[in-house]
């Protein structure tokens, strides 16, 4: 039997890391890591590395999946839901924003034609 490990680096998907930024910023560290590791199926030092990054402000690449609609309806979609961070994520994740850029970029999704 063979085995073939492939190095992802540090691919999370957004909705663990917004669930684990969630944890993070109420002072569970270790509970962040649990999560990471548990949900991305990584070793102790990735989701440790996942969960350092994302306590300095990063946002880790997605999983590339075939999405269904483009990044405008996915943001639309996910703040009608009441997961409005997750879309920032998301936005941050796929465009490489800031956090104001991408806060920007999702209220702008928001708002009606011609307003």
């Amino acid at each position: 039997m063979v085995q073939v490990h492939v190095d992802l680096g540090l691919i999370t998907p957004i909705g663990v890391q917004v669930r684990a930024h969630d944890l993070l910023e109420a002072g569970k560290y270790a509970d962040a890591v649990k999560l990471i590791r548990e949900e991305s199926q990584v070793s102790r030092r990735e989701a440790e590395d996942v969960a350092k990054a994302l306590q300095v402000g990063q946002v880790l690449p997605d999983f590339p999946m075939p999405w269904e609609g483009d990044l405008s309806t996915r943001v639309r979609k996910l703040v009608s839901s009441g997961r409005r961070k997750e879309a920032v994520f998301l936005v941050r994740s796929h465009e490489n924003m800031s956090q104001s850029e991408a806060e920007a970029f999702v209220d702008s999704q928001l708002q009606e034609p011609g307003t």
